[in-house]
């Protein structure tokens, strides 16, 4: 059987309904591929609108669907991702939801799927619990108190969550797994940063390209998952478990 690695750690299938995304984040694949194949410019890419997918009735799914994996639930824009979602449910899925989360949109999925609450998981993205950090590489995202509110949110209101930690943005997550444990039913995830390029930097934030290298590199996170490898919530990306030699699952 081929491992899995990338999005289909997580699930079996991915889905999507609109283009673009006003997080902007620096270290985005789906913002680079989609440059790359000419369809926004680095500054259109914020500038968020449905994509064709948005006007079907999605399908059902034989296993999980991570929703979504190229753009953000923002609340401005709730009217187009939320009829998406609750169609994915209504058909019968069982929906990964992965997001930098903006409480508004928490609360609006809580309050629009309470009814499908045991066939979602939240995976809520936190790589950092310093904004000056998550400001550099997330610029349109939501501050870590926001996000942690919204985890929170939806713990209390008995959805099960998990956060991602992919990209690891901190050269030690400790404190961050510390503050963001208490709201975590199922899992915490730890990556590296990937598809990073020292020609993605201008000149004068090279100071930033060169901590993510320490960040990325082999002997940090050796110290990092020497640390957190006997810890039962703790998964490994497939970018780790490569460095440290692990088989994929």
């Amino acid at each position: 059987m081929k491992a899995k690695t990338g999005t289909r750690q997580w699930a079996d299938h991915n889905e999507n309904c609109m283009d673009g995304c006003s997080n902007d984040c620096k270290y985005c694949y789906a913002k680079k591929i989609a440059i790359r194949f000419k369809r926004h410019t680095k500054e259109s890419w914020h500038i968020m609108r449905a994509s064709p997918k948005a006007a079907f009735v999605p399908r059902k799914h034989n296993g999980r669907v991570m929703f979504p994996t190229s753009h953000d639930l923002h609340f401005a824009n709730r009217h187009i991702w939320l009829p998406f979602l609750k169609g994915l449910l209504e058909v019968g899925n069982d929906v990964l939801i992965v997001s930098k989360p903006e409480v508004a949109a928490i609360n609006c999925i809580i309050g629009a799927c309470m009814d499908y609450r045991d066939h979602i998981e939240f995976r809520f993205t936190i790589g950092s619990c310093n904004d000056y950090t998550l400001k550099y590489w997330e610029p349109g995202a939501p501050s870590f108190d926001e996000r942690v509110t919204a985890l929170s949110l939806a713990k209390n209101a008995g959805f099960r969550t998990s956060v991602s930690i992919e990209p690891m943005l901190d050269e030690d997550p400790s404190t961050l797994i510390t503050l963001i444990r208490p709201f975590v039913t199922d899992t915490i995830w730890i990556g590296n940063m990937n598809h990073m390029k020292k020609s993605d930097f201008p000149p004068q934030e090279g100071l930033m390209y060169s901590q993510m290298l320490r960040i990325n590199s082999l002997a940090n996170i050796t110290k990092v998952y020497q640390k957190f490898k006997d810890d039962p919530m703790i998964r490994w990306k497939d970018s780790i478990q490569k460095m440290m030699g692990l088989t994929i699952e």
